[in-house]
């Protein structure tokens, strides 16, 4: 396919996608090695970033149209928000544990916290911000869980090269309670800074 025609699908991709769509789906569709649709997408980014008010955002290893912050005040003019959804202390550490630590399993997550976080990561899971992906070998076979999809949409994160490491948090060879505190200090630090809230329509505020 022809670079300008490749633009082209890609633009119409990326706008009926929604969500965002990965790089591997747009090579398989368009028949074009992964490498030249990075290429291709860079080159659109540099002409979107300069004469849109929508951009072209790497999430999750893939890709989604979103609109530039300084036009939020219209946009919530069109689609007012009636309520927030926001992390609890506790999410944003089994998050952060998740996101660091994938596969992962309850009981890992539990060893790292100090305390059980079954309901939490039922609330998680309810909310489609991690999600079940296969399971451990050993002793009862438990299942094993990673970040989904819509995380890296709402958090702005491309991928876990976009936060600090592990080591970088204080994570120690052995993991303690106050490991799982300080990765959820630094995922509700990254939730503020991109002004991350999940929108409800029944005007309430959550907290999950």
């Amino acid at each position: 396919m022809e670079t300008a025609e490749l633009k082209k699908t890609i633009e119409a991709l990326l706008f009926v996608s929604g969500k965002g769509i990965s790089k591997k789906k747009i090579a398989e569709i368009t028949e074009t090695p992964q490498e030249k649709i990075s290429e291709t997408v860079n080159a659109l980014k540099q002409e979107w970033n300069s004469n849109h008010g929508v951009f072209i955002e790497e999430i999750g290893g893939g890709y989604q149209i979103s609109t530039r912050p300084e036009y939020s005040p219209a946009i919530l003019k069109l689609y007012p928000w009636k309520g927030v959804m926001r992390l609890s202390t506790s999410a944003a550490e089994v998050l952060s544990i998740v996101l660091y630590k994938q596969p992962v399993t309850t009981a890992e997550i539990n060893d790292i916290r100090g305390v059980d976080s079954s309901g939490v990561i039922a609330t998680l899971l309810k909310n489609n911000l991690i999600k079940y992906s296969g399971r451990k070998e050993g002793p009862g076979n438990p299942r094993l869980i990673r970040i989904n999809e819509p995380f890296y949409h709402i958090f702005g994160i491309r991928d876990v090269s976009d936060i600090p490491s592990w080591q970088e948090l204080g994570g120690a060879e052995e993991e303690t309670e106050s490991d799982g505190e300080a990765l959820g200090d630094e995922i509700t630090e990254e939730a503020e800074t991109n002004g991350v809230s999940d929108v409800r329509e029944d005007g309430e505020e959550k907290e999950i």
